[in-house]
């Protein structure tokens, strides 16, 4: 048989053996099967490479948004080093990506700013919290800008702590915020060159006016109508003059410049023993509800100065309801400083020191306030009544504040206001300056006093009254000159007065050095300030007696009495 027979015939074979396949029911489903299988494999091959296209195409776009974002993104490890950071981080620093991973971040940071970055990172590190604070970053050419962190935390495959960081640049908002604070510090000046000028122009009226009646007195001394009593010209113009003097310790009180003695007290209860005074105060008419639970907390506060708060905040909501009848509230509670409103607070920026307060509230429904007058009515002499009025509730305030609290207002046009005072919760009873050295209610007179006054006129006047009291008198205009006069008359002077302000030598370093000279001296320090205050100080040497300007002449004669009979027990301690 030749070769090409056999090939035909295995050629037959074949064929036969396809066609007996195809006439075979389950050779027919097993291909059907496998071109289905190839079908859906060819099917999820195509969903797979366009699923891969997509992924592609989506990691190309988050490169692009996490690259290109108009903010800085970082990833810093728990050591403070760089892992990962964005184009725009690059950007910000001026330097190259790659450069700044494995570098720590602290190293961007300005120098003054690094104790906040390392705080807040301690902070959420040991909270896990998020936070966002702001701070000054610096870039590769030594410049400084400002930048907002916010910051978050996560973990690594290995459980290591990360901090995901937002790089926001503020330097415009901050431009923003420093115009805006110019404008307020603008503001406030005009606002301040306002009242100091209302304050200035008022002070001038109230002293004109008692100096007027001091001035009209004494010439009426010099010609008196026939039948008129000198000594009714006297009292008037001594009258005058207390009352001048009196505008002045106000305005001590206003700024703070007093030191006074306190003691712990139970607010409420020294608001309860002032309700009769605060009663006889307000007309017919006007009723005082008090809401005072005891015993309350406790505070360290003069008590004659919060009876003049009482005063000044109850008689400022009568007047406000002006001449109507109605009720006046008075209350103390508990407070905490959280709760202390932001709004309407006076002094302005004031911050409490503590978490516990007290607080004492007065409600009237009166006129109320507007916005623009809340803003100054603790301005001296502001006042929305009448004029000659204005220096109660500055003297408040200064009150207040010397005492470490704090005001605020809640008012609403023609229906209501409320005046808060927040005191500080005593916690320790507040050390009291010493009485006052023995009293003596006489002296002898005789032996000569000397006298030291860089005023002239006060040298003359008082003089004179030291004279009447019957002594002799040496005047010196200071404290050098004062020196060299005792050292002149030592054996003759029994006692010392001299003035706090002087040029050369004050009163202290005069007293100091008398003291060196006679250390059993009999010394009086006279003052227009506060005399808590003047005494307050640490000083080697004090005074037997202080005296207070103005002063009389009754006063002059107990201070000398003073001086005089202390001399055998010690001076003032301070």
């Amino acid at each position: 048989m030749s070769e090409m027979e056999n090939l035909r015939r295995q050629s037959e074979a074949s064929a036969g053996q396809v066609a007996n396949s195809l006439t075979d029911p389950v050779a027919a489903r097993s291909l059907e099967e496998s071109e289905r299988v190839i079908r859906e494999l060819q099917a999820q091959n195509e969903d797979l490479r366009r699923a891969q296209a997509e992924l592609s195409a989506s990691q190309a776009r988050y490169f692009d948004l996490y690259d290109l974002a108009p903010v800085g993104y970082l990833t810093v490890s728990e050591q403070g080093l760089i892992l990962e950071a964005n184009l725009s981080v690059a950007a910000l620093l001026d330097v190259a990506r790659q450069s700044i991973i494995k570098q720590p971040f602290s190293l961007y940071i300005f120098k003054e700013d690094q104790d906040s970055y390392y705080r807040h990172r301690k902070l959420i590190s040991e909270t896990g919290s998020p936070q966002s604070w702001e701070l000054q970053m610096v870039r590769s050419d030594g410049t400084v800008f400002w930048a907002h962190l916010d910051t978050a935390t996560a973990q690594d495959s290995e459980g290591a702590i990360l901090f995901h960081i937002v790089i926001t640049r503020i330097a415009e908002r901050k431009q923003a915020e420093q115009a805006l604070q110019e404008v307020i510090a603008k503001n406030r000046q005009l606002q301040k060159a306002e009242s100091l000028g209302r304050m200035a122009g008022s002070i001038a009226h109230h002293f004109n006016n008692k100096l007027q009646t001091v001035m009209s007195n004494l010439e009426l001394l010099g010609g008196l109508p026939q039948g008129m009593n000198p000594a009714k010209c006297l009292n008037m113009a001594k009258l005058a003059t207390e009352r001048a003097a009196e505008v002045s310790r106000l305005m001590l009180l206003f700024l703070g410049q007093t030191t006074s003695i306190r003691e712990p007290r139970y607010l409420a209860e020294l608001c309860w023993e002032s309700l009769p005074m605060l009663q006889d105060t307000l007309p017919d008419g006007v009723i005082l509800e008090a809401d005072l639970p005891k015993p309350g907390a406790v505070v360290s506060v003069n008590t004659n100065e919060i009876n003049r708060v009482l005063i000044n905040l109850v008689c400022n909501a009568w007047e406000a309801m002006g001449g109507a009848t109605g009720c006046i509230r008075l209350s103390v509670k508990p407070a905490q400083a959280k709760d202390i409103p932001l709004a309407h607070r006076y002094p302005v920026g004031w911050h409490p020191h503590g978490p516990d307060y007290v607080c004492l509230a007065v409600e009237d429904t009166g006129c109320g306030l507007a916005e623009a007058e809340i803003e100054k009515v603790f301005d001296p002499f502001y006042t929305t009544k009448f004029i000659g009025r204005g220096l109660g509730l500055p003297v408040v305030m200064g009150i207040v504040h010397s005492h470490g609290g704090v005001v605020t207002i809640e008012s609403e046009p023609g229906q209501y206001s409320v005046f808060r005072v927040f005191f500080p919760v005593c916690n320790e009873a507040m050390p009291r300056l010493p009485e006052m050295g023995v009293q003596a209610s006489a002296f002898e007179g005789g032996g000569t006093i000397l006298l030291v006054d860089d005023d002239e006129l006060l040298l003359t006047a008082t003089g004179a009254m030291i004279e009447m009291l019957g002594f002799s008198l040496l005047t010196a205009k200071d404290g050098v000159e004062a020196l060299e006069i005792f050292e002149q008359h030592r054996a003759d002077i029994r006692c010392v007065i001299t003035d706090l302000a002087m040029p050369r030598k004050d009163g202290w370093a005069t007293l100091a050095a008398l003291r060196e000279l006679d250390t059993d001296l009999p010394v009086i320090l006279a003052s227009g300030y506060d005399e808590a205050r003047v005494l307050s100080g640490d000083h080697p040497d004090h005074p037997q007696a202080f005296l207070g300007k103005p002063f009389g002449l009754q006063q002059l004669r107990d201070a000398l009495a003073q001086a005089l009979a202390a001399n055998q027990t010690g001076a003032i301690q301070g």
